[in-house]
């Protein structure tokens, strides 16, 4: 070969060298990078989750909490014992999924008003967080030894004041709005939980204005920060709080079974809470009552009538 042929060939090949190199390097440097971004992208939303259960737990506290199972699908399941029975409630992966409490044959589900792109992120303490699930808004809900919360952090002034909460209920179950901000949920006579009365704090602890409204099977939650609120605001549809957990717990011995919806909506009218209701039972002074094989129960100030198939059928204030 000519010397001038064998000089060309061989810077060719050195080119095609530095060409292979080059590509190759390149190859590992995107590589590279796109495993640092992903890193760094998965950080980030660590941080965010952590930042956004903090900022619930911080309003809610971590004492009743239940933390749950991861599930394959993302989507994580916690159980509520009570000896007896055992309630299940799941919260979905993303944060425009259903949130489902299933006690026997009776299954509640609550749907997010998030975006799918926000995913399910457990806290240690079992609180699930949904972070930039919407407009400068974060997602939680917490499986708590009496029921479940799903709670609505506004970061700041700019996130919306109304969200709307799709509800699948019992066949033939219905809701009733009470005075004190509470919805029952009923089906004819038989009482099976309470969305209970919302509440709202900003970062001071102080209280925000919030209201509950049924649209069509809605649930709908306001809420309105004044001038002199401080971001981040919590605000706390807590919802189906069924007596059977309650009394489960604390009136194994007493064979209370359930609440009727009468009694019900004298415990929203007067301001007696389940968990009242359930002490009365368990400590209160028994004596006939005034119907046939019914027995009243008094404890202080509060009283309640349970008739011999063990239904709460009455409830009142001395």
């Amino acid at each position: 070969m000519h010397p001038t042929q064998n000089r060309s060939a061989r810077r060719h090949r050195a080119t095609a060298r530095i060409l292979v190199a080059g590509c190759t390097a390149g190859a590992v440097f995107l590589t590279t990078a796109s495993a640092h971004a992903d890193s760094g992208d998965r950080e980030a939303r660590s941080a965010r989750a952590a930042q956004a259960a903090e900022t619930v737990e911080r309003v809610t506290g971590t004492a009743d909490l239940v933390p749950g199972t991861l599930l394959g699908d993302g989507a994580t399941r916690a159980e509520v014992t009570t000896g007896t029975s055992a309630a299940r409630i799941t919260a979905p992966a993303a944060a425009d999924g259903t949130v489902e409490f299933a006690y026997g044959d009776e299954v509640l589900r609550l749907t997010l008003p998030g975006n799918a792109g926000s995913t399910a992120a457990p806290s240690a303490n079992g609180t699930v967080v949904y972070p930039g699930a919407g407009d400068d808004v974060d997602l939680a809900v917490q499986p708590n030894r009496d029921g479940v919360r799903t709670l609505v952090t506004l970061k700041d002034a700019k996130a919306p004041t109304e969200y709307r909460f799709p509800l699948g209920l019992p066949a033939d179950a219905t809701t009733e709005p009470m005075e004190d901000g509470t919805i029952l949920v009923g089906r004819g006579e038989e009482y099976l939980g309470t969305f209970d009365a919302p509440w709202a704090k900003d970062a001071r602890g102080e209280a925000v204005p919030t209201g509950y409204r049924i649209e069509g099977g809605v649930l709908v939650q306001s809420v309105r920060p004044g001038p002199d609120t401080v971001f981040p605001v919590v605000a706390d549809p807590a919802w189906f709080i069924p007596l059977a957990i309650v009394a489960g717990r604390l009136l194994l011995s007493t064979g209370v079974k359930s609440i009727s919806k009468h009694a019900a909506q004298r415990m929203a009218q007067r301001g007696i809470s389940q968990e009242m209701v359930a002490r009365t039972v368990k400590n209160g002074k028994k004596t006939k009552g005034k119907t046939a094989g019914t027995w009243k129960y008094v404890s202080g100030k509060i009283w309640v009538v349970v008739n011999k198939a063990g239904n709460v059928v009455s409830v009142g204030r001395n």
